[in-house]
């Protein structure tokens, strides 16, 4: 059959177990994959940008945020973006710096100097996958391009709670195949995050 959406998905993944017993359970497995895919992979379908509005520099990240990937200013004429910094920096950072500073302390971006005015910053990043757990219509790019990912990894996590190894490891390699995979395919359109990146060797 086919994987389009969440519903379509648990179907799929009765009939490989052969049994309805872990039904309960599939939710939870669902997010524990999902947490596996936001861990390895930064492709294409994952960039994401929101315009970010700062009170004395500082604003709370997106919800859905994983990595930046840059910054770019919407009212500074002549600068194409910010240098990141690392947080331990960024206190040192002189009032007129040029082009100015950004870091990422927790949930929050950071940019000195500060500059509040609406939309004062363009923020790219990578995004997490949307969750698909909630509803049986929900889907995502994912689901949509890769669904075996989506039923090989959910499988991997039943097994584990089934504490059937063999079974676990066999789905854990179709898995991170398919992972590998993905992350070729967007290998060439996807390039780092940014040429101008200090670290806390910097200082």
């Amino acid at each position: 059959m086919s994987i389009s959406n969440y519903g379509s998905l648990k179907s799929e993944l009765s009939a490989y177990l052969f049994h309805q017993r872990l039904t309960t359970r599939y939710d939870n497995c669902t997010e524990l994959f999902e947490t596996a895919a936001n861990s390895r992979l930064r492709v294409l379908p994952m960039e994401a940008s929101v315009l970010l509005t700062t009170i004395n520099g500082d604003v709370a990240l997106p919800i859905d945020y994983i990595t930046w990937r840059t910054v770019k200013p919407t009212t500074t004429p002549y600068i194409d973006e910010l240098d990141y910094v690392h947080p331990a920096y960024l206190p040192a950072t002189q009032h007129n710096r040029r082009p100015p500073l950004f870091t990422i302390e927790g949930n929050t971006f950071k940019a000195r100097p500060a500059n509040d005015t609406a939309d004062a910053y363009e923020f790219h990043y990578y995004q997490k996958i949307p969750k698909l757990a909630g509803s049986d219509t929900n889907t995502n790019w994912l689901l949509t391009e890769y669904p075996n990912a989506y039923l090989f990894g959910v499988i991997t996590e039943l097994a584990a709670i089934m504490r059937n190894a063999e079974m676990a490891q066999l789905y854990k390699a179709r898995r991170d195949e398919t992972f590998q995979e993905i992350i070729q395919r967007y290998a060439l359109t996807t390039g780092a995050t940014s040429p101008t990146v200090r670290t806390a060797e910097y200082i």
